[in-house]
């Protein structure tokens, strides 16, 4: 593991193992609200490979002789709260799911490039299908951009508020120890990778670029 602290790194994959879970509930959830049977379908296909991966990243932690519900369990109130976030204005839920779902792919992006060869390779198969979800996030949310008035400006203004949150609590969806991830090793990239994300992900939605004020 070289220089990089096995704590932090613990930290990170237990955040990472617990967002996956989220994720998984997430899905599942929307499939069940869901009237489309082939939506439902593909829905619960993706949750099965949140499963996956959270599984998976559970394994990780074992390998490595920590305890999983330890390593998760910081992650837990702030993660909780973040995904159990409801609005009133479904772009303003639809925009906060589709960034913060977002930025975990960034860490994913990024953590393969500072962990083991056996972790990378695990991580690869997560990104591939989230690559999946995430294409199929982006035309739900264009189409509902495109049919509700003021799409794209009620976009913007939430993605503002989500940016805002984020450096509020100085974690964002990853949780409250993200200096975890810095310790990790590459910071710069990390920052960058998300940052970059961000500003895509927007442009992918139709949506101009968004900033504010360092609190």
């Amino acid at each position: 593991m070289g220089g990089m602290s096995r704590t932090a790194l613990i930290q990170v994959l237990g955040a990472v193992a617990y967002g996956e879970l989220k994720a998984h509930e997430g899905l599942v959830a929307e499939a069940g609200e869901t009237a489309d049977e082939q939506e439902r379908e593909r829905l619960l296909t993706f949750a099965g490979q949140e499963l996956r991966h959270h599984r998976g990243f559970v394994a990780r932690l074992e390998a490595m002789g920590a305890d999983p519900e330890r390593a998760m369990r910081p992650y837990r109130r702030p993660l909780d709260t973040y995904h159990g976030r409801s609005s009133s204005d479904a772009i303003d839920e639809a925009v906060w799911a589709y960034l913060g779902e977002g930025v975990a792919d960034d860490l994913l992006e990024w953590l393969r490039t500072v962990v083991d060869a056996d972790t990378a390779a695990f991580i690869d198969t997560v990104i591939a299908d989230e690559e999946q979800h995430e294409e199929h996030a982006t035309d739900e949310l264009r189409h509902l951009l495109d049919t509700e008035p003021d799409g794209r400006q009620r976009a913007r203004r939430a993605a503002r508020s989500m940016i805002a949150h984020m450096l509020a609590s100085g974690a964002g969806p990853a949780g409250p120890r993200f200096a975890a991830f810095v310790q990790v090793g590459k910071p710069v990239e990390l920052v960058l990778r998300i940052t970059g994300g961000f500003a895509r992900r927007l442009a992918a939605i139709g949506v101009a670029p968004v900033s504010v004020a360092l609190p």
